[in-house]
C-alpha cells in the first residue's frame, strides 16, 4: 500500500506548487487504479480510497459546516482520502477537486468496518465488483463483516475467512458490533427451512416448511423466544438458534396453541363433576378446531348436562361441527377455573333447556374419563376413546 512521506516543500513557490500538483494527479490515478481489487481492512494509510455512503454529500473548503462547498458527491462516490482525521473530516481528492468531507460520510475500509447478514441462498461472491463469474457463495442468515463499498457492492467476509464482493441489496446492514447469524422476516433459503421444521417439531408452527421468512415463522419464533424465555422479537438470532436446535424440553402443545394454559388432564367423572359442578361456566375448546365456546351445566349425574350460554356460543359449536347439529363424538377441552379436563361431547340438542334464546333447543351431553350414560348405566365406549383422543391430542405436538 502507498505511504504518502509528508510534503514539507514551501507551498508559496511556483516549483512547489508546480510539484505539489503533479502529486496530486499521480494519486488520483493511483485512485482508479486501486479501485480495480478488493480491499480487506489493515492499518490506516497515508492515502486511502473510499466510498461516500449518503447522498449529496458537500466537498468543503474547510473542515467546518459554514465553510463553503464546491461540490456535492452522489451516495457510492469513490474519493481519495488523506488519513487524518480533523474534529470529524477527512481531507479528500475527488478529479481535479479538493476539500474536506465530514467523515460521518465516508466508509473508510481500513477504520471502518459493518456487519450484517446475507438476505439468499447460494450468495454469489466475486472477486471484483461485478457480475462475473462466483469464487464462492454464502447461505441467507449468514453474518459478514463489510470492510469495502464499491459501486453498489459490497465487499465481505465470512466466518471461516471466506471473502468477495456482492451486491448490496443481497446483504441487510446490522446495528450490532459483531457479525452473527440470524434469520429474519424477508430471508429464503434452506436455513430458513431447517428453522422452520424444528419449530414445527417443538409445536411452534402450524403450518408447513415453505423456505420463505414470513408473518406466520415470525410469529412462531416470537412463541418459541417466550416460552424459551428470550425477548420475543421474531428474529431468530444466534441465542435463539441455539435454543432451539439444542437438546430441550421446550415444545408447545397443541392446547396451548389453542390458548390452553397448565396442559389438559385425563379427570374422571368422579372429579370432574365437582370442579364442572351444576350451575358452573366452562369454555369448551373442540380439540381438532381450535373453535372455543362458553357453557353452563345445568344437571346430569353419570355426565353433565350442559347447553351453550349464548347464540354466538351455540353458533361456535354448531361451526365445530361442520355447520349442523349431529350425534358424533367430538373430542374437546373443558376448562374451568385455570383446570382443563380432557373430554367428549355430542352435538345434538335434546330435551329439557333452562337457557332461552340461544339458539339451542335442548341440552346436550360432555363426558369425562369413566362417565357414563343415562339411560343405560354404562360408559359408552364412543365417548370414552374421544376423551382419550382429547387428552393426548392436547400434550402432543
Amino acid at each position: 500500500m502507498l505511504r504518502m512521506k509528508k510534503w514539507t516543500g514551501d507551498a508559496g513557490s511556483p516549483k512547489s506548487r508546480k510539484t505539489f500538483w503533479g502529486i496530486v494527479c499521480a494519486l488520483c490515478i493511483l485512485a482508479g487504479v486501486l479501485g480495480a481489487f478488493p480491499r480487506t481492512a489493515g492499518a490506516i494509510s497515508s492515502f486511502e480510497e473510499a466510498t461516500v455512503i449518503a447522498s449529496d454529500v458537500n466537498i468543503r473548503l474547510r473542515p467546518t459546516v459554514d465553510s463553503p462547498f464546491v461540490l456535492k458527491l452522489k451516495e457510492g462516490t469513490r474519493i481519495g482520502v488523506f488519513c487524518e482525521e480533523t474534529d470529524g473530516w477527512y481531507r479528500i481528492i475527488y478529479g481535479t477537486y479538493r476539500g474536506y468531507v465530514s467523515s460521518e460520510y465516508v466508509f473508510l475500509p481500513t477504520s471502518d468496518m459493518m456487519v450484517g447478514n446475507i438476505l439468499v441462498d447460494e450468495c454469489p461472491l466475486t472477486r471484483t465488483p461485478s457480475y462475473g463469474d462466483p469464487i464462492a457463495t454464502a447461505n441467507a442468515g449468514d453474518g459478514v463483516t463489510i470492510t469495502d463499498i464499491q459501486g453498489g457492492f459490497y465487499y465481505i467476509s465470512l466466518e471461516d475467512g471466506t471473502g468477495g464482493f456482492t451486491q448490496q441489496s443481497n446483504v441487510k446492514v446490522s446495528s450490532a458490533k459483531q457479525p452473527t447469524n440470524l434469520l429474519k422476516m424477508g430471508m429464503e433459503g434452506a436455513a430458513v427451512t431447517k428453522m422452520q421444521s424444528e419449530l414445527r417439531k417443538r409445536g411452534f408452527l402450524p403450518a408447513s416448511s415453505t423456505g420463505f421468512y414470513g408473518d406466520i415463522t415470525k410469529a412462531a419464533v416470537e412463541t418459541f423466544q417466550d416460552a424459551a424465555g428470550l425477548s420475543p422479537d421474531g428474529i431468530a438470532g444466534a441465542k435463539t438458534l441455539e435454543m432451539l436446535y439444542s437438546d430441550n424440553d421446550i415444545i408447545q402443545t397443541a392446547a396451548a396453541r389453542a390458548g390452553i394454559t397448565g396442559g389438559v388432564r385425563l379427570t374422571p367423572w368422579s372429579d370432574a363433576k365437582y370442579i364442572f359442578d351444576v350451575g358452573t361456566v366452562c369454555t369448551v375448546t373442540d380439540a381438532r378446531t381450535g373453535i372455543s365456546w362458553e357453557e353452563k351445566r345445568f344437571g346430569g349425574w353419570l355426565h353433565a348436562d350442559s347447553e351453550p350460554l349464548t347464540a354466538d356460543d351455540a353458533a361456535k359449536m354448531k361451526k365445530a361441527f361442520g355447520g349442523s347439529w349431529s350425534w358424533d363424538r367430538r373430542a374437546v377441552w373443558v376448562t374451568v377455573g385455570g383446570v382443563t379436563m380432557a373430554a367428549s361431547i355430542n352435538g345434538m340438542p335434546h330435551m329439557s333447556s333452562t337457557i332461552g334464546g340461544n339458539n339451542f333447543p335442548g341440552h346436550h351431553c360432555i363426558h369425562f374419563l369413566n362417565s357414563k350414560v343415562h339411560e343405560t348405566n354404562a360408559e359408552c365406549p364412543r365417548h370414552q376413546a374421544m376423551v382419550q383422543y382429547a387428552y393426548k391430542l392436547g400434550n402432543s405436538v
